[in-house]
């Protein structure tokens, strides 16, 4: 199985070509705004490493959020694009899941920016109930929350697709998870 994921949701840009045993990578720090400018580069980059085009692609992954709002459209953007021209099965990947790879029980969070926080309790690497929570609710931090995985991420990442697609866990269409409104939607609602 070829499986191309990506994450876009943080500040740190990762692509992974699964190609059966064989991995190529490409990771890097871009802060808010490189996704859009190297995602597609890389893509290009373990494409031409694995001697691959697009069109030999069984499947594409992308980690739907939580997370930046604009990074999650870009990702879920590429990889619908890619899955609709080539005809690839389509795998989401929450960003809890990533934290929650390979610990039992967890509670994985999200920086929601402003004190925020989006939170889910996992358990065996899936979640089983997620909320948002306010900065006010949010004084002292979760307790024992955890923001990374217990990995770099980008295996994590691999890691992840490799089970799901071990188990067929495919979806009809990547649809962002947001767990609460864009800032310009809750200011558009305000009006």
């Amino acid at each position: 199985m070829n499986c191309l994921a990506i994450d876009t949701t943080n500040g740190t840009l990762a692509v992974v070509l699964i190609s059966g045993e064989r991995v190529y990578r490409r990771h890097e720090e871009v802060g808010k705004s490189g996704h859009s400018r190297l995602l597609m580069p890389y893509i290009d980059e373990v494409l031409k490493e694995a001697d691959m085009r697009a069109e030999d692609l069984d499947a594409v992954a992308a980690v739907v959020g939580p997370g930046s709002f604009t990074g999650i459209r870009i990702g879920v953007s590429a990889m619908t694009a890619i899955a609709f021209a080539t005809g690839a099965k389509r795998i989401a990947v929450t960003s809890f899941e990533l934290i929650a790879y390979s610990r039992t029980t967890v509670t994985a969070a999200v920086d929601a920016g402003h004190g925020n926080v989006y939170a889910a309790e996992c358990r065996d690497g899936k979640v089983t109930s997620a909320r948002f929570i306010e900065a006010a609710e949010n004084k002292n931090g979760i307790a024992d929350a955890q923001y990374k995985p217990a990995c770099e991420p980008w295996i994590a990442l691999e890691q992840v697709v490799r089970r799901k697609i071990a188990e067929a866990d495919y979806c009809e269409a990547l649809e962002p998870f947001y767990m609460r409104k864009s800032q310009a939607e809750r200011e558009k609602d305000g009006i």
